[in-house]
Parts: C-alpha cells; sequence; structure tokens
C-alpha cells in the first residue's frame, strides 16, 4: 500500500488512474481522474491531500483519494478524511475508489483499512457513494475489525429514466397528457421561430458555450433563488476545465437550442457507459412562453436514445419534470466512522445525536444528516 500526498504525485498516477478507471466494474465520470484533478487544482490545494495506492507486484489495482477538511464544530476543530471531489460548493454523485475488475471485494477492503490508519482524521465522511459500490461493506467489515463507530446513512434520491430503443416507443411509453404537452411544445415554438437544436462540439469555441451556459443557467434561478451553481468563481472554473477536458474523451454532451439563430437553451450532460447524466441546464427566462426548457430536454432525451443509451440520469436535485419523466429511482450512500477523540465526539453530538433526538422529541421523520 502507498500513502502519496502532493499535486505531483496526484499528476503521474494519470495513467494507472485512467487504466483502472477504463477496466473498472463500477465507475463514473465523477471518479475519473481528470475530474478529480481538476477539482484538486481548483478547490483542494491548501489542504492535506491523501492517496491512497493499493499494489500488486508494484502495479496499482486500487486507488482512493481523499483530502483532510478542518470545520469547527461546537468550538472545536474537526477534521475530516473526504473524497476529493466532494466538498466546497461541488455536489457530484457516484463517488468512490476506482478498482481493478473481478477483485473489487479484496481491494477495496484494503483501501478501507488503509482510509482507517489515517490519523488525523477524527471522523471518515465519505458521502454519495455509488450504490453499486463495494465500498461502503468494505468499510463497514473494516470499521469492525477495528472496532471503530460506524454510521451508513442514505445519501440522495436520484430520479433516472430507462431509455427504450426508439424515441417513438420512449413517447409510446408516457402519459397521453405528458405526451401531447411534449409534442405541443415543439410544435409550438416551431410554427413561430426557426428552431436548431444541436451538439456544441467545437473545441476552440468552449469558452464561449460555458459563458452562455452560466449566462442562461444564472438567469433562469436569478428569481427564484433555488440554484447554488456557477455562483462562485471557483466553481465556473472548474466546470470549464471538466468540459474543456471532457470534450477529446467524447464524454461532453452540451445540448443546445437556437431561436432565430439566438442560443437561448443549453442542457449540460456527460455521456458514460451509454448513460447520459444531466448537470445543469439553463434558459433565457424572457423565452419562457416557448418553453425551451422543456423543447431542449426533449430533444436531449431523443438523441440520447438515438446514440444507444440505456438510461438518463438525472443525478441528485428535486424538480417536477424529474419526477415525471422517471421511471425509476436510486440512492447514493454515506459512510461515517468515528474516532474516540474529542472532535469526534464533538461531531457525533452535534451532526448525528442532537437532529435524530428532535426528531423523535418532534415525531419527525429522521433528517437527512449533513457531513
Amino acid at each position: 500500500m502507498q500513502f502519496l500526498t502532493g499535486a505531483d504525485a496526484f499528476a503521474q498516477l494519470a495513467p494507472h488512474w485512467n487504466r483502472l478507471h477504463d477496466e473498472a466494474a463500477t465507475a463514473s465520470v465523477f471518479t475519473s481522474w481528470i475530474w478529480q484533478f481538476q477539482w484538486w487544482q481548483v478547490y483542494g490545494a491548501a489542504q492535506p491531500l491523501r492517496l491512497l495506492v493499493a499494489l500488486e507486484g508494484g502495479r496499482p489495482v486500487g486507488i482512493l483519494a481523499l483530502y483532510i477538511q478542518t470545520i469547527k464544530v461546537m468550538g472545536l476543530p474537526v477534521r475530516l478524511a473526504r473524497f476529493v471531489g466532494s466538498g466546497a460548493d461541488t455536489h457530484p454523485d457516484d463517488l468512490g475508489p476506482v478498482l481493478a475488475a473481478e477483485r473489487e471485494d479484496e481491494i477495496a477492503l484494503k483501501l478501507a483499512r488503509a482510509a482507517l490508519r489515517i490519523s488525523e482524521a477524527d471522523v471518515l465522511a465519505l458521502s454519495d457513494m455509488d450504490p453499486r459500490s463495494r465500498f461502503p461493506q468494505a468499510l463497514q467489515t473494516a470499521a469492525a475489525a477495528a472496532r471503530r463507530e460506524i454510521l451508513v446513512t442514505p445519501c440522495e434520491r436520484i430520479a433516472y429514466v430507462d431509455l427504450p430503443p426508439t424515441w417513438s416507443e420512449f413517447l409510446k411509453s408516457l402519459t397521453s397528457d405528458r405526451r401531447t404537452r411534449l409534442r405541443s411544445a415543439r410544435k409550438k415554438v416551431a410554427a413561430s421561430h426557426a428552431v436548431r437544436f444541436f451538439l456544441w462540439d467545437d473545441a476552440a469555441s468552449l469558452d464561449r458555450a460555458v459563458d452562455r451556459l452560466v449566462e442562461l443557467h444564472r438567469s433562469r434561478w436569478r428569481e427564484s433563488g433555488e440554484s447554488e451553481s456557477f455562483q462562485s468563481e471557483q466553481y465556473v472554473e472548474f466546470h470549464r476545465r471538466i468540459i474543456k477536458a471532457s470534450l477529446p474523451r467524447g464524454w461532453l454532451r452540451l445540448y443546445c437550442l437556437e431561436l432565430d439563430a439566438a442560443l437561448v437553451a443549453v442542457t449540460y450532460c456527460y455521456r458514460f457507459r451509454n448513460r447520459v447524466y444531466l448537470m445543469q441546464a439553463g434558459f433565457d427566462p424572457a423565452r419562457a412562453k416557448c418553453n425551451p426548457g422543456k423543447v431542449l430536454l426533449g430533444h436531449a432525451l431523443e438523441h440520447a436514445i438515438g446514440e444507444g443509451n440505456f438510461v438518463f440520469d438525472f443525478l441528485r436535485g428535486e424538480h417536477r419534470y424529474k419526477e415525471q419523466l422517471a421511471t425509476g429511482h436510486r440512492t447514493t450512500t454515506c459512510v461515517r466512522v468515528f474516532r474516540a477523540t474529542p472532535g469526534g465526539l464533538a461531531y457525533r453530538l452535534r451532526r448525528v445525536w442532537l437532529p435524530l433526538l428532535k426528531a423523535r422529541l418532534y415525531r419527525r421523520p429522521a433528517p437527512k444528516l449533513k457531513v
């Protein structure tokens, strides 16, 4: 087992990480080297980095990237070991280590044991793990052997759409009302505007695409104040980097809608292993009567089906349109492992025991516990 630190070591892991990511049975865009390395470059440089690398014959067979975040709880400093890629104003789903195929249980357990040996962490706070990952169970096994307290909770409930082979089959799967609304929105906008749907694939002008996405997203949510995305310079810079790095890999899907040659809506997605993940979207609120967001989402779904994708994944966030279209749901996992330190005890009291006690006293459902 190797314990590495620093951006140079992170950069040098790229070929090994990319190999494991390609072959791993469970992987996502969010567990790729480019996602996590760019996150570290933008958000993590001032915090201690802990790269855990499981080796076999000197060859990496598993990689887990963590960092130490210090927070204040009840006036005490609490040190959290978190996934690289989580925290700040970013909230990716489907995190976890990258593991060599067909030996996931064994390698996950090695990494879990190594993570528990990080002595400077009061709490191992790992959120948003892929529900298919073997890592949560490995953490439970390792914690039991080390006699450490552990808490496993659901994290985010995520809606998705199973995609049929053809667009006509998808339309037939909708309720009559939903199908009529979708068709009507397209016809209405086509009757009064010159409509163009396309994927942005010009690398030279990607900055312009990102700028327009940010502008449309901020405009869309300015009045309601319901979105934190694209509000900070770091958030914009991080996604700009990821967008540029993902285009040549064939992962990026920037679905665009023009009305009368003006770009009025953008839906920002990634395609990975025949699954399309919806990250963010924005549209011009001045064109709200044309339903540009709804029209563009319909085109995006049709394009995803045409590419042969199996799933259109909405990721986290509760919105009515997601539930209207969803054919299923999945739930990510959060695991916390505690040390018997003052910081670990303060965290459990304030972030776990008190919220659960209040819920019982007021006969409310158990709350979603904050990391």
